[in-house]
């Protein structure tokens, strides 16, 4: 994999000078900033730094974080501690449970921030860690695919690793379900 600043600098020129251009080839404008799982702290730094220069050059920034997707639903209807009881004793239906009310959780802040950018701007998704092991990013960028149109972008934040086989994993655990995104690896 590359290095960090390279990948940064890069997702920079495409957000500030290309954006309008991230789809072709791919088909969406959605771009994905791998990093290894260690560098999480640099990344955070980095991706905050970027967003201020985006900011500053008149590009309208939504962060979209996945950190409370996955319990959010339970804990605004106060039964996050009930799910919490039943995690030890309840079988997979449990965690497609969870699965199914993140996976609308996640796709509904994602296309609250692209309403509020109307049309042009850049989406971060964060925190995308906190989506294992309950979700794939896949099905939500599926859900995205034409809700999010150029000059719009998506800016995906995600950890994972390269295998020997060259197959990018998703916290270097599981394989990366979705296709068309421009990978900067």
């Amino acid at each position: 994999m590359r290095a960090l600043p390279e990948k940064f600098e890069e997702l920079e020129r495409w957000l500030l000078r290309d954006r309008a251009l991230l789809a072709q080839s791919t088909g969406v404008p959605f771009i994905r900033l791998v990093y290894r799982p260690e560098e999480e702290a640099d990344c955070v730094r980095r991706r905050e730094l970027l967003r201020r220069t985006v900011e500053g050059q008149g590009v309208k920034v939504q962060t979209v974080s996945c950190r409370d997707v996955i319990f959010g639903h339970y804990e605004r209807r106060g039964r996050l501690e009930q799910l919490f009881q039943l995690e030890a004793t309840a079988g997979p239906e449990l965690g497609d449970n969870i699965a199914g009310h993140a996976a609308q959780e996640l796709t509904t802040s994602l296309m609250q921030a692209v309403e509020s950018l109307v049309s042009d701007g850049v989406v971060f998704l964060t925190d995308v860690a906190f989506l294992y092991p309950y979700l794939h990013l896949g099905p939500i960028l599926d859900d995205c695919t034409n809700c999010i149109q150029p000059p719009m972008a998506l800016a995906i934040f995600y950890p994972g690793e390269v295998n020997l086989e060259k197959r990018l994993m998703f916290l270097g655990v599981r394989p990366t379900s979705y296709y068309r995104t421009r990978d900067l690896i």
